[in-house]
This record gives C-alpha cells, sequence and structure tokens, in this order.
C-alpha cells in the first residue's frame, strides 16, 4: 500500500506503526549497521555482472547506515551514492565514508526518494531493500526505477516473498509467481535470485537487543512509553514471522536477493 508521509514509509519499513517513533529510531538502533541487507552478497552479484568497477555508478536507495554502499566503494572502487529519509543515518553513512577513506567516491544524503527520485540521472546499479512502503509492489517499484537505469544496468531489490502453494495471507508479501509475473510486465528480466538466510538465534538476539534499548527509553521518557511499547510488540511478530520462515512453524515467508535487467535493449 501506498503511505501519506515520508515518515509513514520509514516507521512501517522498521516494523512500527507511529510516527513518533521515528524520534527514537536513531538511538534504538545506535549500535546497529547493516540494516536488512546482506551486503557481502549485493559486492558478489557487482563482480557476477559488471567489470571495470571504478566507472559505475550505483544508487542506493534506503541507504539506512551505509552498509552497502561504503563496502561496494571500499572494494570495488565504484561511486556510490546513497538516500535515506534518516538523517542520523546519513550522519552516520558519510562518517562511515570517512572511516573507510571512500568519501569522495561514496556520499549520503537525507531525502525522501518519491519526491528526490525524479530529478536523479542514470545509474548502472540501482539497489533496494523491501519495496512495499515506497513504491508498492514490484510492478510499480521497475516502472519508477527502469528510466534511471543505464544500458545493461542492474536494479538489485531485497525483499521476501511467499512459497506458491501458500494458502495463508500476509499483507503486503506477494508469491514468488506474482513476483515474476509483475516483472515481466513491466517488459524487464529476472536474471537472478539469490535465497537470503539469517541466522534465527542472531535475529533473535537482535531483537533482544532492541527490545533492551526500547526499555531504557521508556525508563528515561515515559511520554514516549505507548509508542515505545507498541514497537516492541510489532518486533516480537516480526520475529514469530521470522521463526515461520525457517520452518519452525511453516515454511511459507522466505527473503530473496532479485536481480533485475531491463529486457529492453536502450
Amino acid at each position: 500500500m501506498f503511505y501519506d508521509s515520508l515518515e509513514e514509509n520509514v516507521i512501517t519499513a522498521m516494523d512500527g506503526s507511529d510516527n513518533g517513533l521515528m524520534l527514537c529510531l536513531p538511538y534504538i538502533l545506535q549500535d546497529f549497521w547493516e540494516l536488512g541487507f546482506i551486503s557481502d552478497e549485493i559486492v558478489d552479484i557487482i563482480k557476477e555482472y559488471k567489470t571495470d568497477y571504478t566507472n559505475i555508478n550505483v544508487l542506493d536507495l534506503d541507504s539506512g547506515k551505509g552498509t552497502v554502499s561504503n563496502k561496494i566503494a571500499a572494494e570495488l572502487k565504484c561511486i556510490c551514492f546513497g538516500i535515506d529519509a534518516i538523517n542520523d543515518f546519513v550522519i552516520y553513512s558519510n562518517n562511515k565514508s570517512k572511516e573507510y577513506s571512500v568519501n569522495d567516491i561514496c556520499t549520503f544524503e537525507k531525502n525522501d526518494i518519491e519526491n528526490v527520485l525524479g530529478s536523479l540521472g542514470k545509474f548502472d546499479i540501482i539497489i533496494l531493500g523491501a519495496i512495499n512502503t515506497v513504491f508498492k509492489d514490484f510492478y510499480n517499484t521497475l516502472l519508477q526505477l527502469v528510466s534511471h537505469l543505464k544500458k545493461d544496468g542492474l536494479i538489485i531489490i531485497n525483499d521476501v516473498y511467499l512459497k506458491d502453494d501458500c494458502e495463508k495471507k500476509y499483507p503486503n508479501i506477494l508469491k514468488m509467481k506474482e513476483i515474476k509475473n509483475q516483472i515481466n510486465d513491466t517488459g524487464m528480466e529476472l536474471v537472478k535470485i539469490i535465497e537470503t538466510h539469517k541466522v534465527f538465534e542472531e535475529y533473535k538476539k537482535e531483537n533482544e537487543n532492541i527490545e533492551k534499548i526500547c526499555m531504557e527509553l521508556i525508563a528515561k521518557y515515559n511520554e514516549n512509553k505507548e509508542i515505545l511499547f507498541d514497537y516492541i510488540e510489532k518486533r516480537k511478530i516480526e520475529h514469530d514471522l521470522f521463526k515461520i520462515e525457517y520452518g519452525l512453524i511453516k515454511n511459507e515467508i522466505h527473503s530473496a536477493i532479485f536481480v533485475i535487467k531491463d529486457g529492453v535493449n536502450k
């Protein structure tokens, strides 16, 4: 579904439901650098499909704390530009670029993707995490991004999907066949799917750390307690879905990296 504001997009993507959480997120996620994407696998994808890395331009949408772009720039010397809605994350990302000594080729900007996308040029690689809070679905996402893709460029999307035989419906999660059909309907080509797996105990530990930090905030700032308690509950629900993903309940929800290219020569 579409959301009415940038804050709603961000909060929904982070498993929250109240815009007031926006002010708390930088503190809650202070000890987490990699948010969602598996950066090493993205580097491997670029190595597989591209050469002459120093002439490659990368657009990193919803760049979080800059893990993906900074690692790409540090290892491959690609020119990377990241956009995120949270100012603290952008500051952190730019500081990491300096730490990695890639700040001359890797920069980040605070902005709303939907507002700024039209003013951007073309890129060899466009990277995007979970899409349903920004462009609704794969079809609409690709239609928005393809005009910013250079010839032989790649769009790399990390998102979850349902097995085709899954009988239960989950909000904003498509079956694999639906994703493939949407990609085909845009005239683009799905060239690779990489299943991604995060160790369950690692995910559980992250949730426990986030809950601990939220409780610290509740103790300090009582006026935010309802928002933070709600966030803790949402994370627990997400944790249960994660257990489902790894077959502890049912093997229905999966995570994958989708590598897509334009099916029409430019």
